[in-house]
């Protein structure tokens, strides 16, 4: 027998877009129903650090009181080249002075619990098998649960007026619609560890960009020390899949030899390591094409979302999931489905042109020679790291002048280059 089900929206993926999409579509009222195939908590590949944009969409979804719990940090420690600066987190109106640091197996617990007290029904323990087409449109999707979580045992069958796919990276909901990775884009490598140690609670990130390979060939990435609080940090590294010689290279190998590389002082070594390393890929620069159709949307790494710059992942895809479900409620408001094409332009106008000087940004690192200058160059000055960090971590105030005034000639060099990547 096969359970049916019918409602406004259908979220296919728990993950932060996912959450945060059937998050302010409940918000508004529409019946929603999420879709995740794993039983919360679960691990994922990630730093566990929310900038402070991310930060500052968890306190829009009233999660104050949640964060409390959660370890700040007010700023990184950058190295490169045998040098060091510290820097602080930019504040303005716009977002906080501070980001967070949370396990990412408890943020999307965290974040699927938000959504369920905000109206939305959520099934844990359900594969989504295929979407359902009639007369060339989405009607919704076939799927199974396995009777371990929240969703009910056996067949399902679920239609929606719309469908928000949100199911990572790989995104096999997505391909069946006919979206597609642009493989010439950069993608993300990152491996990450949890280590115990005493310096838990420092509220500085730690980054590297002295990364290396085992012949002491330099590599476009950074290792990082995340302290997490809870009596861990959290250790990885991240760097481009191509890059120039395009070597493979063995994440595993690289994160024991990234380990053996971390400043002293941290006192880290691999006998502290608490399980074995996850890795992953990241789909970077909006990668992914088309993000949208007549009554769906792509959100998070299944829309390639990745920002190209520090391969932060959470805070577009938060970004993502609460447009989606914006231009769901308008259309579904006004009865009126071309307002989801405003869910293309709000991106255009947010990340793509952001993400387009981000890949040829990430191009550039791509050649040693060129990164050695360009880091070089940077940890000698303190007014081009701050600028850096806040190109690298989309808070740049558009608005203003001086030193960003270097941005905004960037981006818009951005758009006048061919985007051949396409």
């Amino acid at each position: 027998m096969t359970t049916q089900k019918v409602t406004d929206v259908l979220v296919v993926g728990g993950g932060p877009a996912g959450s945060s999409a059937a998050y302010w579509a409940a918000k508004a009222g529409l019946n929603v129903l999420l879709l995740e195939r794993e039983i919360m908590p679960r691990e994922r590949v990630c730093g566990d650090a929310l900038t402070p944009k991310a930060a500052g969409q968890l306190y829009d979804m009233g999660l104050e009181d949640a964060t409390k719990k959660m370890h700040r940090h007010f700023g990184l420690r950058m190295t490169a080249r045998g040098h060091s600066i510290d820097l602080d987190w930019p504040g303005d109106h716009a977002h906080p002075d501070h980001g967070l640091v949370i396990r990412r197996s408890r943020l999307d617990a965290l974040l699927n619990s938000n959504a369920v007290k905000a109206g939305a029904e959520i099934w844990t323990g359900v594969e989504v098998e295929d979407p359902i087409i009639e007369y060339g449109h989405l009607r919704g999707c076939r799927a199974v649960g396995n009777g371990t979580g929240t969703g009910p045992e056996g067949a399902l069958e679920v239609r929606a007026k719309f469908v928000i796919i949100a199911d990572g990276p790989i995104s096999h909901f997505g391909r069946a619609l006919g979206t597609a990775r642009s493989r010439t884009y950069a993608q993300g490598l990152a491996i990450r560890g949890y280590f115990q140690c005493e310096r838990h609670m420092e509220n500085q990130l730690e980054l590297v960009f002295d990364l290396r390979n085992k012949s002491g060939g330099e590599l476009p990435g950074y290792g990082w020390v995340f302290p997490v609080g809870d009596g861990t940090v959290n250790v990885g590294v991240g760097l481009l899949s191509h890059h120039f010689g395009n070597e493979a290279i063995s994440l595993e190998g690289l994160f024991q030899h990234w380990v053996s590389q971390i400043p002293p002082n941290w006192e880290i070594n691999l006998e502290n390591i608490e399980d074995k390393p996850l890795s992953g890929r990241l789909p970077m620069g909006g990668s992914v094409h088309p993000r949208s159709g007549p009554n769906w949307l792509v959100v998070g790494d299944a829309a390639g979302s990745v920002n190209p710059f520090n391969g932060d992942g959470v805070e577009p895809a938060l970004n993502n999931g609460r447009l989606a479900a914006s231009v769901i409620s308008s259309a579904i408001a006004t009865g009126d489905g071309l307002e989801l094409r405003k869910y293309e332009a709000e991106l255009e106008l947010s990340y793509d042109r952001y993400y387009k000087l981000g890949r040829i940004a990430t191009k550039a690192l791509g050649r040693p020679g060129l990164m050695r200058k360009l880091t070089l160059l940077g940890i000698q000055s303190r007014v081009v790291t701050e600028l850096a960090l806040r190109i690298s971590s989309n808070l740049i105030n558009n608005d203003a002048g001086g030193t960003e005034s270097v941005y905004q000639v960037a981006t818009q060099l951005a758009r006048l280059v061919p985007d051949r990547d396409k």
